[in-house]
């Protein structure tokens, strides 16, 4: 493919087009048609631009690649990669190897040579681990001419693949404990034909909450918005997983199940406070004002999901307070289920067991005390349901039948010895 530009502006490629000024001739056997330099149109302009842009583009066809974009390796351990130019370099390229922490990751090269080729070029490159974290490997080239965007790999260094295993059973633990707490509630409810004893507030609260974490999950799936987070994020994952997506789908499903039994069975004089009704309507609120900035593209739908999950955490630093207000002021925890607590207190503890060996294993223990939300929101939880237990056990419904019991037995043997 032949490109020129002569004096007199004529562009040829491969075959012969015309000056600037006069239309473009096929190569079948026509005859050109002569037309004036004034009359030329915006439609040439293109033509040309369109050649110059396809060949310019033609030029820059080479791209690197990794055979795996992500890769665990123990600390102490290696192991070897395959880097893979593909299609043609038409210049000499450097390609530098890095590496975000030294004493994490290293390479046996951190320098390649490319000479001028026309094929398929493959490196092996190996990867020696030093101690646990999470690092990337990288490729910049020099000069700037072949793509290198897809040339990275994501590296958790951890120190044992038992642990890690451990890990994952712990997840899918408190995970099915987590989404089956919602039921025995609604057995409870449905035993008793009566919801009295169950805080409404605190099931309003977490319909919302829930109904706005299935709004981040499927959020972050619709093809859009995912493209905006890597944009954002271009060497990260998606952090939102399946089960993430399943289990705020149904813990919605669940809560509506609920809220029905609260029109059906018995409530006595229980309704929605002021109080929770205006927290809610400050969140609508809020979303309404984020949607009108999202119309008026002053933020994007990832900014607005982002927004909707800060709410969720808000919800759940407080969902938990209606009820227990509620059993203090009725001295009783009749009507609420302790299995729901026995079950969200075991999803709980796991999911913090969870982080701490994540937190060892991967020798990131900023994610436990260096993000505190995450930690602290499921230590808030933890101390809610330790405070029914006491409710529950202590408090409201056996000690005081014990203490009973015991003066009872007393005055009996009292009486019976005199």
């Amino acid at each position: 493919m032949r490109i020129k530009d002569t004096v007199g502006g004529a562009f040829f490629l491969g075959l012969q087009l015309r000056p600037i000024g006069f239309p473009v001739v096929s190569h079948f056997n026509l005859q050109p048609m002569a037309v004036r330099p004034e009359n030329f149109t915006m439609r040439n302009l293109v033509r040309v631009a369109f050649l110059l842009v396809a060949c310019s583009v033609s030029q820059i066809c080479a791209s690197f690649s990794f055979n795996t974009k992500d890769l665990v390796l123990l600390v102490n351990d290696s192991t070897t990669l395959t880097l893979t130019l593909t299609d043609n370099v038409l210049r000499n390229t450097t390609l530098i190897l890095s590496t975000n922490h030294k004493d994490l990751l290293t390479t046996n090269v951190t320098k390649i040579e490319v000479t001028n080729s026309t094929g398929t070029n493959v490196w092996p490159v190996e990867l020696f681990g030093h101690d646990a974290g999470h690092d990337l490997l990288k490729v910049d080239a020099f000069p700037p001419s072949i793509k290198c965007s897809d040339a990275f790999v994501r590296v958790t260094l951890q120190h044992s693949n038992e642990l890690a295993l451990f890990s994952v059973i712990v997840g899918w633990v408190y995970f099915v404990a987590w989404s089956i707490s919602f039921y025995p509630q609604m057995y409870e409810n449905w035993r008793r034909k009566s919801v009295v004893g169950l805080n409404f507030d605190f099931i309003a609260l977490n319909l919302v909450g829930f109904i706005l974490y299935s709004m981040f999950n499927v959020g972050l799936w619709i093809p859009e918005i995912e493209k905006d987070y890597i944009s954002r994020n271009p060497r990260g994952l998606n952090p939102v997983q399946l089960n993430d997506i399943f289990f705020s789908i149904h813990a919605v499903f669940a809560t509506l199940i609920t809220v029905i039994q609260c029109y059906c069975y018995e409530k006595g004089d229980q309704q929605v406070s002021r109080t929770a009704k205006s927290i809610m309507s400050f969140y609508g609120l809020i979303i309404a004002v984020l949607l009108v900035l999202v119309y008026l593209q002053k933020i994007v739908w990832l900014d607005f999901l982002y927004y909707c999950s800060y709410i969720k955490l808000t919800i759940t630093l407080i969902k938990y307070i209606p009820q227990a207000v509620m059993n203090y002021k009725r001295k009783s925890t009749i009507g609420w289920s302790i299995g729901n607590i026995f079950l969200d207190f075991t999803g709980g503890i796991l999911s913090i067991l969870q982080m701490i060996i994540n937190a060892y294993n991967y020798n990131d223990w900023a994610s436990v005390f260096g993000d505190p939300t995450k930690f602290g929101l499921g230590l808030l939880s933890v101390i809610f349901d330790i405070l029914f237990f006491l409710q529950h056990y202590v408090f409201y419904r056996y000690v005081p039948r014990l203490i009973f019991c015991i003066v009872h037995v007393v005055a009996y043997c009292m009486f019976t010895v005199l």
